[in-house]
């Protein structure tokens, strides 16, 4: 068992983000996990992530506020506890165009490990 506290949390460099408040929780260098990692994210009114391509496999979970995702072309509003499912190579861009904070839940599969 590995228990993170959230103000335990190490902050990490998202690409492609601008304006969020990123933490992970497990994985990488804050804990063991084999297949995937465990972040949480604060999106202040008016910040977001994207455009760009997934990077890998990935689920997200609103825990509050609201979002809008845009997914190859699709424009979905999403709102606390719904959650998406992205594949690697989707083309996303998600924003909080409220004038409230969003927290996203994010929990990406690990990069494949060197050779």
């Amino acid at each position: 068992m590995h228990v993170t506290k959230h103000a335990d949390a190490v902050p990490y460099n998202a690409p492609f983000h601008e304006g969020v408040d990123t933490r992970r929780l497990q994985g990488m260098e804050i804990g063991p996990t084999e297949g995937f990692w465990l972040g949480i994210s604060v999106y202040p009114p008016g910040s977001f992530a994207g455009p760009s391509d997934v990077m890998g496999e990935s689920i997200y979970l609103v825990v509050s506020g609201e979002f809008v995702l845009r997914c190859n072309g699709d424009t979905i509003p999403l709102r606390q506890y719904d959650s998406v499912h992205l594949a690697k190579g989707d083309h996303r861009e998600l924003v909080n165009e409220s004038d409230s904070d969003a927290v996203l839940a994010v929990s990406i599969a690990n990069p494949p490990k060197a050779s």
